[in-house]
This record gives C-alpha cells, structure tokens and sequence, in this order.
C-alpha cells in the first residue's frame, strides 16, 4: 500500500472515530451534561474541542509513521491492527457517558482505553521514537479525562 494511502486511512479513521463519538456529546444549556456538578479543572467545551482535533491529528501521523516502518504490517498482526481496534474503544467513551448518560460504563471504558493508549505509545515509540512522542499528548489527555471521569461519577 502506498504512502499516500496510508496517511489517508490514517487520517480518515482518526477524525472519523472522532466524528462518531461526537455524534453522541450535548453539552450546553439545558442538556444533561450542564446539569451535572462539574469537578475542579473541567474545561469548557471549545477546549475540549480543540484539544481532541489536534490529538487526533498526532495519532493520524503517529500511525502513518508507524504503519510505515512496522515490520508486522504485512501479517496484520501488531501494533496497527491495536490502533483500528482502539479507535472503537476511543469512540464508545462519548456514547456510553454523553448518549447512555453512564458515567460509571464510561470509567470502565476509559481505564481500558489508558491501558490500550498506554500500550499503543509504548510500541509506537519502539517502532519510531517520533511517533511514541506524538502520541504523549493522547495518553496525558487520557489520563486527565479520568480524573474528570472519576470526580463526576463522585459528585453525581
């Protein structure tokens, strides 16, 4: 498969992971979301919004660069066949705490998704240190998102 291609899928399945889940995210006035007791440090929804458009795009080419040098990529087995299937596990945290309104489904889920994110950054940075630091800021983001998790799940 060609570079080109590659950095497309790449792109493409990153925002489009994003996209779904934002299918599923209210937030504002009058919407479940502004009614719950909000934790200290809760960011307002255009930094969110910010945020995850630049860290999708750090793991658009953190996966490029991996699905370049990968030496698994030909067995489908590896790390890039992890990354697809982390996407689905990215995407489901908006739909089970935003759609479902589960805010302890959605801890579930977003402890899975450190453990995958934190594997993912590891074996990236094994493959190509560049692409193991592109993925940091998605792991730091990771991990705060948690800790938000955690005190909503306590005040609510």
């Amino acid at each position: 498969m060609r570079s080109y291609v590659r950095m497309g899928l790449s792109f493409l399945a990153c925002y489009g992971a994003g996209f779904l889940a934002s299918l599923f995210v209210s937030v504002g006035t009058g919407s479940w979301y502004d009614g719950l007791i909000k934790p200290l440090l809760t960011p307002d929804k255009y930094t969110v919004l910010y945020a995850w458009l630049a860290i999708y795009g750090l793991m658009a080419v953190a996966l490029t660069m991996v699905w370049e040098k990968d030496p698994h990529v030909d067995e489908m087995r590896g790390w890039v066949p992890l990354f697809f299937s982390h996407l689905l596990v990215n995407a489901a945290w908006p739909i089970f705490f935003f759609g479902f309104h589960s805010i302890f489904i959605a801890l579930i889920d977003i402890i899975i998704l450190i453990f995958a994110v934190g594997i993912l950054t590891a074996g990236a940075y094994e493959v190509d240190k560049r692409a193991g630091y592109f993925l940091m800021p998605y792991f730091l983001w990771i991990l705060f998102t948690t800790y938000l998790n955690i005190r909503l799940w306590f005040l609510n």
